[in-house]
C-alpha cells in the first residue's frame, strides 16, 4: 500500500490499524516550511558561531558541550532559537498526526524541541488532545499514549533539555531515563522512524534501546534508497520514499 508516495509494509500497516504503532519524529520532521527549522548539526552551528567553530569529526554533542565550558550558554539559546513566533506546523506534522485512528492510540515520540506536534494534534483532535510528556518524566515506555518529548521542550525549563555529551550521558547511562523508556517501547511495539538519517548522531543513542528489544516486532525508518546498510546495521529496515532534485527532507 502507498501512503503520499511511500510504500508501507504489511507490518507497519497492521500496527497502525490494531493501535500498536509507535512513530519517532526526527528534526527532518520541522526543516519545511513554514517550521523552517535547523537540523541539529546547523542548531549547533548556529548558537557557536563564527567565533567557536566545531572541530573536524568532532561529535555534535561534544562541540555543544564545549561551547558550554566556554561559557556559551547552548540551552538558552537553543531554546530561543526553536521559539521563533514565525514558524508553524507543516505538512509532516499534519501527515504523522493523522496517522493515528483516535487519541487512544496515539504514539509518538519526538526529539525535537519545539511544539509543532501539539500544535498540529490540538488542531486535529480538538478538545481531546493527547497527554504531553517532558523529559526526563518520561512515562511507561509499554504502556503510554500521548506525545512524549524524549530530549525535552521549549515549552520547559531550558537546562532539561537534552543536547550536550554531559546531557546525553545523564539521559542514557548514569541516570539511564531515555534507556528505560526505549527499552520497554521496543520491547513492546512496532516503531517508524520518520525524520531522522542514517548520519544521525540520535539514531546512535536511540539504538542503545535496541538492545533487549523483541525480535519478533520489527523497527522501521522512512529514508532515501541509499541508506540501506546504515539502517539495517541498527536492525531497522528502511522504507524508500522518493528523492527530489533538491531536497533530501523526509516529507509524508
Amino acid at each position: 500500500m502507498r501512503i503520499r508516495k511511500i510504500d508501507f509494509p504489511p507490518p507497519v500497516l497492521e500496527a497502525q490499524r490494531s493501535g500498536r504503532l509507535v512513530l519517532f519524529a526526527g528534526a527532518g520532521v520541522s526543516i519545511d516550511p513554514p517550521s523552517s527549522y535547523p537540523d541539529f548539526k546547523d542548531l549547533a552551528s548556529r548558537v557557536g558561531g563564527s567565533l567557536h567553530r566545531r572541530l573536524k569529526d568532532e561529535a555534535i554533542d561534544v562541540y555543544l558541550g564545549r561551547l558550554v565550558a566556554n561559557g556559551i550558554t547552548v540551552h538558552e539559546q537553543v531554546r530561543q532559537i526553536l521559539s521563533s513566533p514565525s514558524s508553524k506546523p507543516n505538512a509532516n506534522h499534519a501527515a504523522i498526526t493523522e496517522l493515528f485512528k483516535d487519541q487512544k492510540c496515539f504514539r509518538l515520540v519526538t526529539t525535537n524541541f519545539d511544539r509543532h506536534f501539539t500544535t498540529a494534534a490540538t488542531d486535529r483532535f480538538a478538545n481531546a488532545v493527547p497527554e504531553v510528556f517532558y523529559a526526563p518524566a518520561l512515562p511507561v515506555g509499554s504502556e503510554f499514549t500521548g506525545i512524549v518529548n524524549m530530549h525535552g521542550s521549549v515549552d520547559r525549563e531550558p537546562y532539561r533539555m537534552v543536547l550536550t555529551d554531559s546531557d546525553f550521558g545523564r539521559a542514557y547511562i548514569t541516570e539511564g531515563w531515555a534507556t528505560r523508556f526505549l527499552e520497554r517501547v521496543f520491547s513492546h511495539f512496532v516503531v517508524l522512524f520518520v525524520g531522522y538519517s542514517h548520519e544521525d548522531m540520535l539514531m546512535s543513542y536511540l539504538a542503545r534501546g535496541l538492545s533487549g528489544a523483541s525480535r519478533e516486532l520489527k523497527r522501521f525508518a522512512v529514508a532515501p534508497p541509499d541508506d540501506d546498510v546504515r539502517w539495517k546495521n541498527l536492525g531497522i529496515i528502511p522504507i524508500h520514499y522518493p528523492l527530489s532534485k533538491c531536497s533530501r527532507t523526509t516529507t509524508l
